[in-house]
């Protein structure tokens, strides 16, 4: 990872919605870039200083469950770290003793930055607004 001073910390959805938008979405309003279960996620935030420079959500399942959704990094900080770092920090966070699983729609170029992260790639490919994708599952307990 290179140098870079960063924390992370748990952030609103408001504060999620400008960088999904910015990154994910530019040809969607901030409210389109909404998803179900929004309102009842758990967001965070990778800050460089004080600026938002990445996010991701996850929500929280029905049974022992969570779905990662949104990851968003700043296209300067990609490939320093920072994706990696939220997502370990979160995931420490929100593993409890009885999940069994956290799972997510990776996009296809993304695929290797999960599975370094302990994914593995589930089914086929299919398309959700336009954007190739295919699901992604981890494990728990992790042996």
């Amino acid at each position: 990872m290179a140098d870079i001073a960063y924390s992370i910390k748990e952030i609103s959805l408001a504060d999620c919605l400008p960088i999904r938008q910015a990154y994910l979405w530019p040809s969607l309003t901030q409210e389109e870039c909404v998803t179900d279960g929004d309102k009842n996620a758990t967001h965070f935030g990778v800050f460089v200083g004080d600026k938002l420079s990445g996010c991701a959500s996850f929500h929280h399942l029905e049974g022992h469950k969570k779905r990662i959704r949104r990851v968003a990094v700043s296209p300067e900080y990609r490939g320093q770290g920072l994706g990696s770092a939220l997502l370990k920090h979160a995931m420490e966070k929100l593993v409890t003793p009885d999940l069994t699983e956290i799972w997510l729609n990776a996009r296809l170029p993304a695929q290797n930055f999960y599975r370094r992260l302990g994914f593995e790639t589930m089914g086929e490919t299919f398309f959700e607004r336009d954007v190739q994708e295919i699901r992604m599952v981890k494990k728990y307990p992790v042996e």
